[in-house]
């Protein structure tokens, strides 16, 4: 019997940073996703697929772009975690995604974090 994992329905991007496999490469590639819809759109918030975590791989989850206009969220695309390559129609419908959402600007500074890597010591 094959056992799934999966994260919890409202899992954020934000909550699952520190297991993924190449967290600064991964979250560059979808900065860029997020930000040619932001460019299209004026915003752009991220949800990430909750089905098949792999324990001991690390994630790299596959992700919905959405967008906001007069306060309704809209489906940009779909994205592979590990190509970062758009999906099918298809593929967005069936995928189950998060509720829960972090923004441009949430994921943005998660990445600067990152990047600075941790403080050093004196």
């Amino acid at each position: 019997m094959i056992r799934k994992t999966h994260l919890p329905p409202d899992a954020t991007l934000i909550q699952v940073a520190g297991d993924l496999a190449e967290p600064e490469e991964y979250l560059r590639r979808l900065l860029g996703n997020m930000r040619f819809c932001q460019k299209r759109h004026g915003d752009a918030l991220v949800r990430i697929g909750v089905t098949g975590k792999g324990k001991g791989r690390g994630l790299s989850p596959s992700y919905r772009i959405d967008y906001r206009v007069d306060g309704v969220e809209t489906v940009f695309n779909g994205f592979g975690g590990t190509s970062h390559s758009a999906f099918t129609e298809t593929n967005v419908r069936e995928t189950n995604w998060s509720r829960a959402h972090a923004t441009i600007q949430e994921v943005q500074r998660l990445y600067d974090d990152l990047r600075k890597g941790p403080p050093r010591a004196p």
